[in-house]
């Protein structure tokens, strides 16, 4: 009883057979060249793959508080501000593609984002949005978002949604909501680089450069009454932090962590413009 078994191996296909003479365990093989395999002429059509998402996702944040904190300060939402929010998210997710070199997508996401500010623009003139959009690019799309100084930066134009959806809500110009958001994401920048180099160093480390930041934050504070006031449960995080910082390091419990003090700040940002 023969059994045949079929093996693919570039560039031929062999058929190896199994010949059983009846015997237990007795048996041998041959090796027979059927034919050699055509080479393949044409090429399967490029598929596109999912878009790029980003992988840090308290960037979301960053993005999308300061836009939110200007529409609830402004009390205003409308078509224009729905608009300049797709543009916005686009212009976000064209960030990931280009990290990525996806070039497809990246070209899609510029073109939808280009597209929604080039409305805004013209119909609605608009004139001072491309003015910070120009601002706001060159800081989000650094590539050195690893280091301390580029990850302030990236933060400083991530947080410039909040003047251009001041100005689309009102027509007018506005750094302080800007300068706010900045400040506030900013030192979450360095409350989690100094969890993130105690868990490496096995030990405490970084704490003065965050409780001089936070010290700062509270004259800001002041200074900004009573607005400024929305910076103070970060300050009461941050001293917190310092004193029970240990080398175990919960990442996600931390990333979480992170995103509830910020929907806190924003909270706090538009009910204290309130009073």
């Amino acid at each position: 009883m023969a059994r045949f078994a079929v093996v693919v191996t570039a560039p031929r296909v062999e058929v190896l057979t199994q010949v059983n003479h009846g015997k237990r365990g007795s048996c041998h093989g041959a090796v027979m060249n059927v034919t050699e395999a055509q080479p393949v002429t044409g090429t399967a059509p490029a598929r596109v793959g999912r878009p790029p998402m980003p992988r840090e996702h308290g960037a979301w944040g960053i993005l999308l508080i300061p836009f939110a904190t200007a529409v609830g300060v402004s009390g205003v939402w409308n078509a224009k501000l729905a608009l300049l929010l797709g543009s916005v998210v686009s212009f976000y997710l064209a960030r990931a593609s280009w990290r990525k070199r996806d070039d497809r997508w990246l070209v899609f996401w510029l073109a939808g984002s280009a597209l929604g500010a080039g409305v805004l623009i013209g119909v609605w003139q608009l004139w001072w949005l491309a003015l910070v959009g120009a601002a706001a690019a060159p800081l989000a799309f650094r590539r050195t978002e690893r280091s301390l100084a580029g990850q302030l930066a990236a933060v400083a134009g991530l947080t410039m949604t909040a003047p251009a959806a001041w100005y689309v809500a009102t027509g007018q110009l506005e750094y302080r909501l800007w300068a706010l958001n900045a400040l506030y994401f900013g030192g979450g920048v360095l409350y989690v680089k100094m969890h993130l180099a105690t868990a490496i160093a096995r030990e405490a480390t970084g704490r003065w450069p965050v409780l001089w930041y936070h010290g700062a934050l509270v004259a800001v504070a002041v200074a900004a009454w009573p607005v400024g006031l929305a910076l103070l449960p970060a300050v009461a995080r941050a001293v917190v932090g310092v004193l029970r910082l240990q080398p175990r390091l919960r990442i996600k419990r931390l990333g979480w962590t992170e995103v509830g003090h910020s929907v806190v700040f924003g909270l706090l940002v538009i009910g204290l413009s309130r009073i």
